[in-house]
């Protein structure tokens, strides 16, 4: 039964959160649009704080995006980033190798010692992947956040249709005024 409270917990917070922000449809479209774009980057650390600054350069709801953001945390790292490394991967000509990503990824989660060992120990793990992981990590990027965009702002528009119909429904006919 946990997936139902999960689920149950997931919609409230779509009405909630994104359907009722007091927005136009494409704001909130944009916002969302945005965040799933930081998501698939590779930028954990930095995507609350990129997505609300995107959000505000383009002009999107500068909040709406932000919780999905979170879909990608170091437990979701290698769901996240793996295709994207395998489809960057793949467009440059190289080989994918399941056990070359993980190894980086695994290495660069070394938190141990200071600052300057830390960002060296990223780089060196990290260096082999990076070009195929953001090439792949944008073009997923871009695909997801066009799709998003669409999607979301179908969906705001057509909820709020659908409210203001059962309002009108709720209130009942209007009596009519005699013209002259």
């Amino acid at each position: 039964m946990p997936h139902r409270y999960i689920i149950r917990r997931l919609r409230r917070f779509f009405i909630y959160r994104v359907l009722h922000v007091d927005d136009t449809p494409h704001r909130i479209a944009l916002g969302v649009a945005v965040g799933i774009f930081i998501t698939w980057t590779p930028t954990i650390g930095m995507q609350m704080i990129l997505t609300v600054l995107i959000s505000a350069l383009l002009g999107a709801n500068k909040f709406v995006g932000v919780p999905f953001v979170w879909i990608s945390n170091p437990f979701t790292a290698g769901l996240v980033y793996g295709p994207n490394y395998f489809i960057g991967s793949y467009l440059l000509g190289g080989n994918y190798k399941w056990s070359k990503f993980f190894d980086a990824t695994g290495a660069a989660m070394n938190f141990s010692g200071g600052w300057v060992v830390r960002i060296q120990s990223w780089w060196t793990a990290t260096s082999e992947i990076l070009l195929p992981l953001w090439l792949g990590s944008v073009i997923v990027a871009v695909t997801l956040a066009a799709l998003t965009y669409f999607t979301i702002s179908y969906i705001v528009t057509a909820y709020r249709q659908r409210v203001h119909r059962r309002r009108l429904r709720a209130k009942g006919p209007q009596p009519q005024t005699p013209t002259s």
